[in-house]
């Protein structure tokens, strides 16, 4: 019977970590997603030359995929020559099997 207990303990415990290495390897994956979507934005920004249009477009195809979008225009020449975007992207985090839930978030430059 000693053994019998043993071996489910150990079972047990393995298909926790199991579970555990599979939610860190999903997370990650998210989260990868999350970043190429932000650089998918940045680089369609720069290409779109900045037009509001385009970014409130942006804005609401993130808002379709899960995520949140802030973008902030602004200049970075002392002419107002160039323009810039700060793209900051909102995303989930969570790990159920933990129960850690939180938005973390990814930036970027658009010039």
């Amino acid at each position: 019977m000693k053994h019998i207990i043993s071996s489910f303990s150990i079972v047990l415990v393995l298909l926790v970590n199991i579970l555990i290495c599979l939610a860190v390897v999903t997370i990650n994956a998210d989260i990868s997603a999350a970043k190429e979507y932000k650089a998918a934005v940045v680089a369609e920004i720069e290409s779109s030359n900045f037009n509001p249009e385009v970014i409130r477009c942006c804005i609401e195809q993130a808002a379709d995929a899960g995520y949140t979008l802030d973008v902030s225009c602004g200049y970075y020449d002392r002419d107002a020559d160039v323009k810039m975007a700060e793209v900051v992207l909102h995303y989930p985090y969570k790990i159920p099997l933990l129960g850690i839930t939180e938005t973390k978030s990814t930036r970027g430059i658009a010039r």
